[in-house]
């Protein structure tokens, strides 16, 4: 991943989620976690990714070919 952190199989997840447009409640339940705990993956994959905010994860996981680019007809 170059100059990234890696990112752990459970925060990989969350970003395909994230880059999916879920929220983090709707990411909470589609993985059987607790909001509490998607809130803290979320943080960690922002650190890791040097971002603040999900547009800016989103278009570096593009980047990095964290998450494929989604087609929209």
């Amino acid at each position: 991943m170059n100059d990234l952190t890696p990112l752990s199989q459970r925060e990989k997840q969350v970003l395909m989620l994230i880059c999916q447009g879920l929220s983090n409640k709707q990411i909470a339940a589609e993985l059987n976690l607790t909001l509490n705990t998607v809130n803290s993956y979320v943080v960690a994959i922002f650190r890791k990714l040097n971002v603040s905010n999900r547009a800016s994860a989103v278009v570096k996981a593009i980047k990095y070919n964290l998450c494929p680019v989604f087609v929209l007809c």
